[in-house]
């Protein structure tokens, strides 16, 4: 036998295989609040809430009506459809697959616009490296809108790579389908999910109005309003349905705003190297956009375009709370900014290392959770088994993990279930909200988990409606029954 073997990467289904197997072990390892091979619950804390909304809806609960957590609804049907399939959190495990394989093709087909495909494979791969720095556990809101992102991202720089060819400055209005659908969803996740791409799609516009492509301005304007009706419209018509509307506007819009005026900084300190590991995709493109500038001697259409998408989610995220998975949101970005410096090995070189070192800090942290025993959860069990027996059918937890109920088998019978003091000092109506939803709930028994000298956002209807039956000093827990 002659020659060498080659690696067949123009085979298709060779190429999906790879693509579907990295997605495979991805979240096999680094999804510890779903993926099997993590036997213990995880101290995440949305996560399991998620779940649990999901898995309640499918049993016939409503979110918002019977839970509710400050989140849009998009997240929870997700969590619906995975137990829908399999009964349990495997369901999720298995969309999470399908989800991040989607995002990796669209990751891919960027990188291909520049790159052979031996080297596109291999900087979709190092992608996941990054992706693993801001993935905090997995089946969180940003996760879900990846493939939209990323594939809003190929068409962008499809048309940029256009306009600069041929100074052809229409754009395709199947993309800004994409682009409303990718608005609609992140709407009905978390409000800032798909900033870079409406920081692109104005720039977009401006282009088109500027140009005077009125027709293909109007085109797209249809599309993109299509694809967010698409989207958006069948929650509103559901929740419309239930007579919840407005409950559901308040979770997804009302309280996450108020949320957004008053981050928890200075609850959650971001030390440097956490800040720029989270959210380097943005400051990359950013600096790729400038470097655009410098060495054209002009302020190119390109320039703008990828300036404005690093630099709208990178103000929230000075602005915001800080959490790495944020940093999902601008995954796309890194292969946008590989196709800028494809010319520059050492700069591709550089970004690697620094990916490689978050990687590896990672890496480590899912073998601590593959050997790691939720200490919050021991405790609750111990607890519950010197305390008096409580009606499972009438219960909640307070100021606790959502994965207490996962862990009792037993349904919450209030809509605010989990950790639910978190938003007292940050949005000023959730006091009221919080007291009111526990009056009305008249839920028999109370499961707190308390700090020393700090009283409970409840405490006036505990004093006023519950008797302390149960007390453990040393675990920081209370019972409470009903009068």
């Amino acid at each position: 036998m002659t020659g060498k073997y080659k690696i067949p990467f123009a085979d298709v289904s060779f190429r999906m295989i790879l693509l579907l197997l990295s997605a495979v072990v991805f979240v096999m390892i680094f999804s510890y609040t779903t993926s099997p091979i993590y036997h213990e619950f995880s101290d995440t804390p949305d996560s399991p809430i998620f779940q649990l909304v999901g898995k309640c809806w499918v049993e016939g609960a409503v979110p918002y009506r019977d839970f509710w957590d400050m989140k849009g609804p998009f997240v929870f049907l997700v969590n619906a459809v995975g137990y829908a399939v399999t009964g349990s959190r495997m369901g999720v495990f298995l969309l999470q697959i399908v989800n991040l394989f989607l995002t990796l093709l669209g990751v891919f087909r960027l990188l291909r616009v520049k790159f052979s495909e031996p080297a596109a494979f291999g900087l979709t791969l190092l992608s996941l490296a990054g992706l693993s720095y801001v993935y905090d556990g997995g089946n969180l809101t940003e996760e879900y809108l990846l493939p939209l992102l990323a594939w809003s991202f190929y068409g962008l720089l499809r048309w940029i790579e256009r306009l600069e060819a041929l100074g052809d400055a229409r754009h395709p209005w199947a993309y800004a389908l994409l682009y409303g659908a990718a608005l609609g969803l992140g709407l009905m996740s978390r409000l800032t999910n798909a900033l870079s791409v409406c920081a692109a799609v104005a720039v977009v516009a401006v282009v088109l109005l500027w140009r005077r492509e009125f027709r293909n301005f109007g085109a797209n304007v249809v599309a993109f309003f299509a694809g967010f009706a698409l989207t958006t419209l069948p929650f509103f018509a559901y929740f419309h349905h239930h007579g919840i509307l407005s409950d559901m506007w308040d979770a997804t819009f009302v309280f996450p705003l108020e949320y957004t005026k008053n981050p928890m900084k200075a609850e959650y300190s971001t030390p440097l190297h956490y800040f720029v590991l989270s959210y380097l995709n943005s400051m990359l493109l950013m600096a790729v956009a400038v470097w655009l500038v410098m060495r054209r001697k002009e302020v190119s259409t390109r320039a703008v375009l990828w300036f404005c998408a690093a630099a709208a989610p990178f103000a929230w995220f000075c602005l915001g709370n800080g959490f790495a998975h944020y940093g999902m949101t601008v995954y796309p970005l890194f292969a946008i900014a590989m196709t800028e410096i494809r010319a520059f090995r050492w700069m591709r070189l550089l970004v690697a290392a620094m990916l490689l070192v978050g990687f590896g800090s990672k890496a480590l942290f899912a073998h601590r959770m593959y050997h790691w025993e939720n200490e919050e959860l021991n405790n609750i069990r111990a607890y519950l088994r010197e305390s008096p027996a409580i009606d499972p059918k009438s219960f909640v937890a307070y100021n606790c993990t959502a994965n207490v109920y996962f862990d009792m088998g037993v349904r919450p019978a209030v809509r605010l279930f989990a950790i639910q003091d978190r938003g007292i000092d940050f949005i000023p109506m959730w006091r009221d909200f919080l007291r009111k939803t526990f009056r009305e709930s008249h839920v028999k028994w109370i499961l707190l988990s308390y700090e020393d000298g700090k009283q409970p956002g409840i405490q006036d209807v505990l004093d006023e409606e519950y008797t302390l039956v149960y007390e453990d000093s040393v675990r920081h827990l209370k019972t409470f029954r009903a009068k």
